[in-house]
């Protein structure tokens, strides 16, 4: 019987560390935020503002960050869970300026639910202080 049992208990360790492991390489899903635009062809708008988020925040936030380094201006949609940065996703190569502002190529992988998405644009108003940044089905 104790035999049995100590087998139980290795199977149970196995079937965490996988689940787990599982988990990690997969990403977790995070929900909608509350306010986001649905647009055509199923993808996502969300909206971004510069502003910081304390480390004593809840919940879900979005916010807009401008990064300098060697002179080379670059703005990134961030999400933060809890106050704590999770995911960021860079402005990468201008598609077009506009006195409204500036519009740029976006990447990296999301998973809101069980529906993975990848950023496509970044929107940055003139500015500097808010936009949106758009994602599309994978």
């Amino acid at each position: 019987m104790r035999y049995n049992r100590g087998r139980q208990y290795i199977w149970l360790i196995i079937l965490v560390v996988v689940v787990a492991l599982a988990r990690i390489r997969i990403g977790g899903s995070v929900p909608l935020p509350a306010s986001y635009e649905k647009l055509a062809g199923g993808q996502i708008r969300i909206q971004v503002q510069a502003k910081p988020v304390p480390s004593t925040a809840t919940g879900e936030q979005w916010n807009l960050e401008k990064h300098v380094q060697n002179g080379q201006t670059i703005y990134t949609a961030n999400l933060y869970m809890n106050g704590h940065e999770q995911l960021l996703f860079p402005s990468l190569k201008t598609q077009s300026k506009t006195a409204a502002g500036t519009l740029y190529e976006s990447n990296g992988k999301i998973r809101f639910g069980s529906q993975d998405y990848h950023a496509i644009d970044l929107f940055v108003a003139a500015d500097g202080k808010s936009g949106y940044i758009d994602f599309a089905k994978s």
